[in-house]
């Protein structure tokens, strides 16, 4: 019996998409921001980081960014802190609906007027919580904007906008119902002259009452989407357990 093995192109395409993560975005000089909370490795209880996250329930004050360039997620009040939950698969930051909510310091973008953003997310249902894929703490700023009973358009500050590889809603409502079901929200081409020097956050918006819900994880990286992004989002639907 004779053995092959297959070196073509094709099958080191398959290997490299099959252990393909974010990392990959990073390895180029590229400002951004990497949030995974199925490394446990990256989360503490304090903002000192100094008490690991070790036991599902457990409070996130720091969550650490992989990218490489410490734009960490940080929330220095003990009420305000989201907890980290796992069912032994996936894994994720889960908002209370009442306060929880991490904040990131601001990143001066270097090369590009282009931001790319992907996130794997839930919303609870009901309320009247605004979100967002990504917002400014101290004013109106949003991309992938959404509310449970309010329409209007996701963003002001452009972009184009996916919801698990499909065009997303561009209507806040229609959003919103979309994401009560885990789903992977991505945005690229978003200016990142709106954002750019100041503090920010995932999930919610602005410093309205925060929405509750799951993020199973967040990347944003500046330039051109490129093919990664595609990549990007395949990863992060494995992260949230949704179906390619």
């Amino acid at each position: 019996m004779k053995t092959f093995t297959d070196i073509s192109i094709t099958a080191a395409t398959k290997t490299l998409e099959v252990d393909w993560t974010p990392d990959a975005i990073f390895r180029h000089p590229k400002q951004g921001a990497w949030f995974d909370p199925s490394d446990i490795s990256t989360l503490f209880q304090d903002v000192a980081a100094t008490v690991p996250v070790s036991a599902d329930g457990d409070p996130v004050a720091v969550m650490r960014d992989k990218s490489g360039h410490s734009n960490d997620a940080v929330q220095t009040n003990a009420a305000r802190r989201p907890t980290w939950r796992s069912d032994g698969t996936l894994a994720w930051l889960e908002f209370d609906g009442v306060d929880d909510r991490m904040v990131c310091s601001p990143i001066v973008f270097e090369t590009s007027d282009s931001l790319n953003c992907c996130a794997g997310m839930s919303y609870l249902p009901g309320g009247a919580a605004w979100g967002a894929l990504r917002s400014l703490v101290a004013n109106g700023v949003y991309a992938g904007l959404s509310n449970p009973s309010i329409t209007g358009t996701i963003s002001n500050s452009g972009g184009a906008y996916s919801l698990n590889a499909a065009v997303a809603p561009n209507d806040r409502k229609g959003l919103r119902e979309a994401l009560i079901s885990p789903g992977v929200l991505a945005g690229h081409e978003i200016q990142t002259s709106s954002f750019s020097s100041q503090s920010w956050q995932f999930f919610s918006y602005w410093n309205t009452s925060p929405p509750g819900g799951r993020l199973f994880g967040y990347v944003e990286y500046e330039g051109t989407a490129g093919a990664e992004f595609a990549s990007l989002q395949a990863w992060m639907a494995k992260q949230s357990g949704v179906a390619a």
